[in-house]
């Protein structure tokens, strides 16, 4: 499949591992791939350091060109004008795809935002990644990697980046390039983790990237000739290193350390007992003797490891007790910036109903507060979006949406202030108040008439806004415009089809949507997220399908806030999700069904098994108010 043909593109510090394409037909296959997919495509440009990022909008093989979306942050938009060269990078499907240089040849104008029309590059690099989960080691640790062959005159010491069951990155000062290239053999690899865990291996060197201004090597290679041992050891410290991710992403701390960063002294042999094999064999007249040797280790061992495990258990729940205050109290505070969100738009709504010029600093004020909570802990910024109040639908409605499309635009890689993305969500439909309630809140079908009025409010909106400020993000007007319309046209105000619709008048319109089926009105119940999901997903000819997956993907088949039965039947809210999977991670147990009553509030981790064998497993969602749960249980 490959070839070893060094592309010209060398800024990427890296050869090219893969398929190497230069057929239009090829590369407008894989263009048309990240356009269907909306992958983030990240730029570099030759004149500045640090990376872009933009999504591709169309793709042409007839004219061999492509288009792409504004590029973020936003000054990158100014090279982009000035046609600088770039190239570009993407992943997708395990795949890494990359450019050669090129540049913008035309720029046009899509709801208020820039686009680019770019050639098809002489070449595009497809490499197919077959080495499963990377675990990355966590910044700021040093992992101590110690390469010794004949190949190198002493022996290399560099620090491990990132190891998976197949192979490991690692990073030594000087450029390894002409050295270690053409798949070079390394006879020995010594790894060593702060707590002397120690894995030693031969590895084959798959590729070797250099990085100038760092004068550092980055080598990719694969673990060779593996014995069990060294086998259970990887296998021991991908796993370990997994957990920790999943444990800091499930409350954005750092709280969390895995026993391979804490440091212990080089002749403390704990840390690979586990790893390690019995004794040579030894003379006969010694076995008896070390028989009971041994046994006498053994009982002494499963001694200290009760006592271990009681002192783990104490420890664990000490620190269950603290991450619960931690969520109680950030709940606290969010609370106070998720009110005074709805207090903001409410008085602007009134503003709007009165004809007067609308003030909006407060709202963009309290959307930069809102933005780093999202940074901080999104779980708990979530899971307030299911607080509502039927009476304060609009306001409410309008918060939540700006929240969940700062969450989803985050969860695909976005570059921009997620401020601007909450703010446009605060501003999006405050012209409904000036609609009739009659219309406004009319539970059955309306007139042929009446959707004419109703749909009026997104022209309010956009009047009101642009006699307030001219300098409002271009996010606002993009949302503002944007999210009442439809793939195929039968939106408005402007019955724009797909092809003029951007990838965030995309995504508004699904999150819109999404919102305004789950929540709860005067005259409607919300219904539940799975089946607001299945009704996005059978709307493929309104909604952007691939789109909708991602978003299904982004908050879980599940979202935090969902109230659920376990096999034990007991009742629990879901707080947090497992990033990787989406499904529900820590739930707070706090309904028994079976004596049909509520018990003191407690927590548990789903990821983990032996959890789930104590409380059940999940069996399907339940609806608060038929058991008279409040939700505000979640958190207090």
């Amino acid at each position: 499949m490959a070839t070893d043909t060094p592309n010209r593109q060398q800024e990427t510090q890296q050869q090219p591992q893969g398929q190497l394409l230069t057929k239009p037909e090829s590369i407008y296959g894989l263009l048309n791939r990240l356009r269907e997919h909306h992958i983030p495509v990240k730029l570099q440009f030759s004149t500045v350091e640090g990376s872009y990022s933009t999504i591709i909008l169309k793709v042409d093989l007839k004219g061999r060109f492509f288009i792409i979306d504004q590029v973020t942050p936003n000054w990158g938009d100014r090279l982009m004008a000035k046609s600088s060269t770039f190239s570009f990078e993407a992943f997708y499907d395990g795949c890494r795809i990359s450019s050669t240089k090129i540049r913008a040849v035309g720029k046009g104008v899509q709801d208020g935002q820039a686009i680019y029309k770019i050639p098809f590059p002489d070449e595009l690099d497809y490499f197919q990644r077959r080495q499963f989960y990377r675990a990355q080691i966590r910044r700021g640790v040093d992992v101590e990697a110690v390469l010794t062959s004949p190949q190198l005159e002493e022996p290399a010491i560099g620090v491990l980046k990132d190891i998976s069951a197949q192979g490991c990155q690692i990073c030594l000062e000087g450029d390894y390039q002409e050295i270690l290239a053409n798949q070079a053999i390394i006879e020995n690899c010594l790894i060593t983790f702060p707590n002397q865990l120690t894995i030693n291996s031969s590895i084959q060197i798959r590729h070797v990237g250099y990085d100038e201004k760092q004068d550092c090597s980055y080598l990719g290679s694969l673990f060779a000739a593996l014995d069990p041992m060294e086998e259970r050891k990887i296998s021991y410290a991908v796993a370990e290193i997994q957990r920790e991710v999943a444990r800091r992403s499930n409350d954005g701390s750092s709280r969390y350390i895995s026993p391979l960063y804490e440091e212990k002294p080089a002749d403390d042999d704990d840390s690979t007992t586990p790893f390690t094999d019995g004794d040579s064999e030894k003379p006969t007249s010694r076995k008896k003797e070390n028989r009971k040797k041994e046994t006498a280790e053994k009982e002494q061992e499963k001694e200290l490891t009760e006592a271990e495990q009681a002192i783990r258990s104490g420890i664990s729940e000490l620190k269950q007790q603290k991450e619960k205050a931690k969520l109680q109290e950030l709940f606290k505070e969010f609370r106070i910036y998720h009110t005074n969100a709805i207090a903001s738009v409410k008085g602007l709504m009134a503003l709007i109903k009165q004809k007067q010029k609308l003030k909006l600093e407060p709202a963009y004020e309290i959307s930069e507060k809102l933005a780093a909570a999202l940074e901080t802990n999104p779980y708990v910024l979530l899971a307030l979006t299911t607080l509502r109040d039927p009476q304060d639908y609009l306001a409410q409605h309008s918060v939540s949406f700006g929240i969940l499309l700062a969450h989803f635009a985050r969860s695909i890689g976005y570059q921009g202030n997620l401020a601007d993305i909450i703010y446009s969500g605060l501003l999006h439909d405050i012209g409904k108040a000036t609609l009739p309630s009659a219309i406004l809140l009319k539970p059955d079908k309306l007139t042929p008439i009446e959707p004419n009025k109703l749909q009026r409010h997104v022209v309010s909106t956009h009047k009101a806004l642009t006699a307030a400020s001219d300098s409002l993000p271009k996010e606002v007007l993009g949302v503002t415009l944007g999210n009442t319309e439809r793939l195929d046209g039968s939106g408005y105000p402007r019955q724009l089809k797909s092809d003029k619709l951007s990838g965030l008048a995309r995504m508004a319109a699904i999150v819109d949507a999404y919102d305004a089926m789950t929540t709860d009105r005067n005259y409607a119940k919300g219904m539940l997220p799975a089946l607001a999901f299945k009704t996005l997903m059978n709307s493929d000819k309104q909604f952007d399908r691939t789109l909708v997956q991602r978003f299904i993907k982004c908050i879980g088949l599940l979202p935090v806030g969902s109230f659920v039965r376990l096999s034990s039947n007991k009742l629990c809210f879901v707080l947090t999700l497992n990033p990787e999977t989406a499904k529900p991670a820590l739930v707070r147990v706090i309904y028994d069904a079976d004596k049909k009553q509520l018990i003191p509030p407690d927590d548990f981790d789903l990821s983990d098994p032996s959890v789930e064998r104590e409380i059940g497993s999940i069996v399907r969602p339940e609806d608060p108010s038929r058991y008279f749960v409040n939700r505000l249980l979640m958190m207090d």
